[in-house]
């Protein structure tokens, strides 16, 4: 007999560390597909902790996998790969109960949102200019869900991130003083953790909250607001206030993760700082064994160093033991000092290390000319562009802005594309204030200009 849905869930909450399990399984194995052994160890491991019979038979009853499946908290249990496949309405709830377990976004997740946004924003261009009033509906009422589910992932996305970042912060602060080489090991994979989160979630998050980011399409943001001005354009005021209200809430989690990025960096920096200190210790232990292996070339008779050796002289590492050994005549037995692998292994790799780290240095520099460069050039084309709108003549009604932009483009000396139209225009907008009517039509009126082509709706300038 199965148990109901509601008692199962319940079951599965009041013994969450099975579920932990299973979420630790999925986030360390980076898949959807769990174990069938994960889960059945998690499942005994529960069952042997309990002391009634009675409650050990009804809790291997409701945690059957047949149970599960009936259910529907499980969807598929596949026999032949002895995989588990969970609802993943059940893993998000317990992901919620341990910020620690919240899954964080990545860039392909951030991607397809703003890929639903553009489409979203083409079917309400699409429905609004149409005469089908219960298409417009559905669209809108699409376009707020996806803001809603939006606005929801960057909020659990930004409490995860604080939560694993302040984590991994008292990690390193709580490991500065190390005395074993397991404590050395461990404190470098917390550092690769920092940098793989930083790569793989934070500069995704921060390119998709800044509104000004330089990509190949409109950003994320923009592509909110272009919803808002569609709104607007066909006086759908109240539709456009609550787009608003959702892109000033995303944009509110931009100021935690930027904090949280400077956090990480922090410990970026830290771990190149100690990969340094790590690298010159080891390259005064390279110094100090190639100069104790001149004492083995036959001239050392004994156990007792010779205080005028030549080796003492030729090696700052030794003038310290010199003096030791004049004063306490001490034994030294060089044959009993055990070497460590790591070091070795850094002594084999040394010249191919400082090759690296010459090719790595003038790369860096070419990177950085090339982008003075850049910067530079950039520079100079808005100076050229804002040369041009100060000797732009404008005499009103204009039909198409952005054809008399284009002509008159051509006829000055400024070598442009045709993305500048677009810069000039808002430029225009912003320094004199222009009033115009945006008509939409199909097809879009289009510029060709140099193999290039800029497709935009009509905008005509009026008094």
């Amino acid at each position: 007999m199965f148990a109901a849905t509601d008692i199962s869930l319940i079951n599965l909450i009041e013994h969450k560390q099975v579920m932990y399990a299973v979420v630790d399984y999925m986030d360390s194995h980076a898949t959807e597909l769990v174990n069938e052994e994960v889960y059945i160890h998690a499942v005994r491991e529960l069952i042997a902790a309990k002391r009634k019979k009675t409650e050990k038979q009804r809790l291997a009853r409701i945690f059957d996998l047949d149970n599960l499946l009936s259910t529907g908290l499980v969807i598929e249990v596949d026999k032949s790969s002895r995989s588990i496949l969970f609802h993943n309405a059940v893993i998000e709830v317990f992901r919620l109960f341990d910020s620690k377990r919240l899954r964080e976004l990545t860039n392909a997740d951030l991607q397809d949102l703003s890929a639903r946004l553009d489409n979203a924003r083409t079917l309400l261009l699409q429905t609004i200019a149409g005469s089908d009033h219960q298409a417009l509906q559905e669209q809108i009422e699409v376009i707020f869900l996806l803001l809603s589910e939006i606005s929801a992932k960057i909020q659990t996305n930004t409490r995860s991130l604080q939560s694993r970042a302040h984590n991994l912060a008292e990690t390193i602060d709580a490991n500065n003083s190390l005395t074993s080489i397991e404590e050395i090991q461990q404190k470098r994979q917390t550092f690769a953790e920092v940098q793989t989160i930083y790569q793989r979630n934070i500069l995704p998050m921060l390119e998709f909250l800044n509104e000004y980011e330089q990509t190949k399409g409109l950003s994320p943001l923009k592509k909110i607001t272009a919803l808002h001005d569609i709104f607007t354009d066909f006086s759908y005021n109240d539709e456009a206030y609550r787009v608003q209200q959702y892109k000033i809430g995303i944009t509110t989690h931009y100021k935690a993760i930027e904090e949280i990025s400077l956090l990480l960096e922090r410990y970026s920096r830290q771990e190149i700082s100690y990969r340094k200190q790590y690298n010159s210790v080891e390259r005064a232990w390279q110094l100090l064994q190639e100069s104790a292996a001149a004492l083995s070339d036959g001239k050392l008779n004994s156990q007792y160093f010779n205080p005028d050796d030549t080796v003492f002289n030729s090696s700052y590492f030794f003038s310290g033991l010199k003096q030791y050994r004049s004063a306490q005549k001490s034994l030294l037995n060089w044959a009993n000092i055990n070497h460590r692998a790591y070091l070795d292994e850094f002594l084999l790799n040394a010249q191919q290390r400082v090759l690296d780290e010459a090719a790595n240095a003038q790369a860096h520099r070419v990177v950085s000319q090339q982008d003075q460069q850049e910067k530079q050039q950039e520079k100079q084309h808005k100076q050229e562009l804002e040369a041009f709108i100060n000797s732009l003549q404008l005499n009103q009604p204009v039909d198409d802005i952005y054809q008399e932009i284009f002509r008159q483009m051509q006829q000055h000396s400024t070598i442009f594309v045709l993305s500048d139209i677009l810069l000039v225009f808002k430029m225009l907008e912003l320094k004199k204030g222009l009033k115009y009517q945006v008509h939409f039509e199909l097809p879009q009126a289009s510029i060709s200009h140099q193999q290039q082509k800029l497709n935009y709706w009509r905008r005509e300038l009026v008094l």
